[in-house]
C-alpha cells in the first residue's frame, strides 16, 4: 500500500496539549497525531465524529459541562477525561486546554460489506448445443449490526449545584494580615494533620455548654449522625518559622482535633445552624476557600481571633462561590463571602470529608455531643 505524507497545522493550544499528553504517555509528537488521524477518519467513515479540537476550562466548568456545550450530551464526560489522561473527573483548573476528542466508537458499529455473488459457471455445451440459463447463486443474509457499548455515565462529584446565589458583606475591621494562601490560620492544608488511634466517635466531656455553638449535623440534608471513619490531630503553627511561619508538631490539648465524617461522593453540603448573625441574615463568612476546602467563619472579622471557624477537607467547593471569593481575595478583602444558615456551599468529593472546629482561635475537640452534636 502506498504511503500518504500529511501536513497538519496546529495553533498553539492545540500542540501544547498534544506536546503535554505525548510527553505524559512516553510517545513521539508524531506518533500521538498518528493515532489521533486514524481515530478521526474511522469516525468520519462511521458519520458520527468530529475532527478533534481543544478546550480551555472557565470558571464554574466540569467535565460533564463541557461534555454537554461539545457534545450535547453530559454523559460522554468519560472520553474527555480519558483524552486527557484526568484520574478525577474534578480535577481541572481554570485556563487548562484540554483535548476534545471525536465521539468515534459513540454509535453503532458499521455494516460490515455484504458479500458479492460469484460469477455462476457456465455447463459445457453438448451437441445439439443448448444454451443453459444461468443459475443464480444464493446470497448470504446481510450481518445485523451490533449497536457498540456505550460509554458508561459516572457522575461528576463536582457537578455545580443548581440555583445558587451568594451574597457579598463588608468585613468588621481590617483584611487579614498576610495572604490567605500562606496563612496558617486560614488555610489548614499549611498545618496537615496526622491520624490517631482515639475513639472514632462521639465522647462525652465536662464543662459549661454553649447553646449557639454550631451543630455540625447542619452539614447533611438529613441533619444525620454520620459513621466517623478516622479522627485525626492537626499541627500547631510556630509564628517564628520564616516571615509566614511554618509547621509545629501536632496539637496536644485535645486527643482529636480533626474527624473524618463518611459522605456519598457528590453529596451536596450546607452551612451549620449555630444561632449566630453577622448581619443581614448571614451566619458565617468565608474566609479562605479553594476547589478542595473551606473556612468559613461565624463573626464578620477576617481571623480566627474570636468566635466560631470551621474547617473543611476533602469536599467540592461551589464552582460559582469559589469564582465569587476569587474576586474577592483579589480586590483586597474588604467584602467576602457570606452565608446564611442551611445555605450549601459544595459537594463531597469522595466518602470522606474532613471536619475541625474552632473556638477563639483554638481547635477544639470535634467529637463532643453537648457540644457540636446535641439533639
Amino acid at each position: 500500500m502506498p504511503v500518504q505524507n500529511f501536513t497538519l497545522n496546529l495553533d498553539d493550544g492545540t500542540y501544547q496539549a498534544a506536546l503535554n499528553r505525548a510527553q505524559r504517555e512516553g510517545k513521539t509528537l508524531e506518533g500521538l497525531m498518528a493515532e489521533f488521524l486514524l481515530t478521526y477518519t474511522q469516525g468520519m467513515v462511521s458519520g458520527l465524529s468530529t475532527p478533534s479540537t481543544t478546550y480551555t476550562v472557565q470558571p464554574g466548568d466540569s467535565l460533564s459541562k463541557i461534555a454537554r456545550q461539545v457534545y450535547g450530551e453530559a454523559r460522554y464526560y468519560p472520553l474527555i477525561q480519558q483524552a486527557n489522561n484526568i484520574d478525577s473527573a474534578g480535577q481541572i483548573q481554570v485556563g487548562q486546554v484540554l483535548v476534545i476528542p471525536p465521539l468515534a466508537g459513540a454509535g453503532p458499529t458499521p455494516v460490515s460489506p455484504m458479500p458479492q455473488p460469484t460469477a455462476p459457471s457456465m455447463p459445457q455445451p453438448t451437441a445439439p448445443p443448448t444454451p443453459q440459463p444461468a443459475q443464480p447463486q444464493p446470497q448470504p443474509a446481510p450481518p445485523t449490526p451490533q449497536p457498540a457499548p456505550q460509554p458508561q455515565p459516572r457522575f461528576d462529584p463536582c457537578e455545580p449545584i443548581p440555583g445558587v446565589s451568594y451574597k457579598l458583606l463588608t468585613i468588621n475591621g481590617s483584611p487579614t494580615d498576610r495572604p490567605a494562601p500562606v496563612h496558617g490560620d486560614l488555610n489548614l492544608a499549611l498545618r496537615s494533620y496526622v491520624s490517631t488511634n482515639a475513639t472514632a466517635g462521639l465522647i462525652s466531656m465536662g464543662g459549661a455548654t454553649d447553646e449557639s455553638a454550631p451543630q455540625l449535623r447542619g452539614l447533611f440534608a438529613d441533619r444525620r449522625t454520620p459513621n466517623f471513619p478516622r479522627v485525626y490531630r492537626v499541627h500547631d503553627w510556630d509564628w517564628g518559622k520564616g516571615p509566614q511561619g511554618g509547621q509545629g508538631a501536632p496539637l496536644t490539648k485535645y486527643e482529636v482535633t480533626l474527624i473524618g465524617m463518611t459522605v456519598k461522593p457528590g453529596e451536596i453540603l450546607y452551612v451549620p445552624n449555630a444561632n449566630y448573625s453577622i448581619g443581614e441574615g448571614m451566619q458565617v463568612l468565608v474566609l479562605y476557600a479553594t476547589p478542595e476546602r473551606i473556612t468559613l467563619k461565624y463573626t464578620r472579622e477576617d481571623n480566627v481571633v474570636d468566635g466560631y471557624t470551621l474547617h473543611l477537607e476533602g469536599i467540592c467547593v461551589e464552582p460559582t462561590l469559589q469564582q465569587v471569593y476569587n474576586q474577592m481575595d483579589a480586590a483586597g478583602r474588604r467584602q467576602l463571602l457570606a452565608l446564611a444558615a442551611g445555605k450549601p456551599f459544595g459537594r463531597a468529593r469522595d466518602t470522606e470529608i474532613k471536619v475541625a472546629i474552632r473556638d477563639k482561635g483554638t481547635f477544639m475537640d470535634p467529637r463532643t455531643g453537648k457540644d457540636w452534636w446535641r439533639g
